[in-house]
């Protein structure tokens, strides 16, 4: 895609989330189906790229996804670069930032992420994970069901936790 974005001249940002930032920033043993991202700069022609891209690999065309820049939270992000090349430039979402999103999206396939994110950020128990989320999401508290779920991940030995 940077090659693409290269020869048109076109310098893009995109900012990943999701298991995407899980597998290139954090987890290289992670895997993922799509790309969760929002486009910073370059919308028009990263979207016309990742067709492209689509079109050259045999994927489906909503490989590149942006329906979770809906749930990214507001505010600038020290985001890690884990791509950076002429034409685009790709960081990943903080591990705090993800922690709560996962943490706010609650569902079974993100607790293994929850749980090496916790670990990353030496958070221990519910308290302090309530703490980050609320530092990140502030107007945003999180639901019963995000309680229950990192209940249970900090109820586990801590052997098994992470």
């Amino acid at each position: 895609m940077a090659a693409i974005l290269r020869r048109q001249g076109v310098s893009a940002r995109l900012y990943v989330v999701g298991g995407a930032a899980m597998a290139l920033a954090y987890d290289a043993e992670r895997t993922t189906r799509d790309l969760d991202a929002v486009v910073l700069t370059g919308h028009g022609a990263v979207i016309a790229a990742a067709h492209e891209v689509a079109r050259r690999h045999d994927l489906p065309r909503s490989w590149l996804n942006e329906q979770a820049s809906a749930y990214v939270p507001p505010g600038d992000d020290a985001g890690r670069v884990v791509f950076d090349a002429p034409g685009l430039v790709v960081l990943a979402a903080s591990p705090a930032r993800l922690f709560t999103m996962k943490a706010q999206a609650a569902r079974a396939p993100d607790v293994e992420d929850i749980r090496t994110l916790a670990g990353m950020l030496d958070i221990r128990d519910l308290d302090r994970a309530t703490r980050v989320c609320d530092e990140v999401m502030p107007d945003q508290p999180l639901t019963a069901r995000s309680r229950a779920v990192l209940q249970e991940v900090f109820e586990q030995e801590p052997d098994e936790r992470f």
